[in-house]
């Protein structure tokens, strides 16, 4: 569930949807064996989640956020030509069957 801002700098706690900025991203995973010498096709349906997440109206002014399958959760600058390069996130997992 949500309660603050995806900021880790920032932690702002959420209190209204109204303000800030929402983020959904769809995730995919599945697992995969670290040695497949079977060389036989998958045989496990990806799960699929949806995340949510929230910046406070403050850090929406100045950053959004993207998922990278690679380097998952990142925050990134919205003017765009900026020299600062994005920096991952930590991520909670907390995914909550409704």
């Amino acid at each position: 569930m949500l309660s603050q801002c995806a900021n880790p700098t920032c932690a702002r706690p959420l209190t209204s949807l109204s303000e800030g900025r929402l983020f959904q991203f769809e995730i995919v995973s599945i697992s995969v064996s670290a040695t497949d010498d079977t060389n036989e096709d998958f045989d496990e349906t990806p799960r699929r989640e949806t995340a949510h997440f929230w910046l406070c109206p403050q850090c929406a002014a100045t950053m959004a956020l993207t998922l990278e399958p690679a380097s998952g959760l990142r925050l990134v600058p919205l003017e765009s030509g900026t020299a600062e390069a994005s920096r991952p996130l930590p991520v909670r997992r907390e995914f909550h069957d409704c």
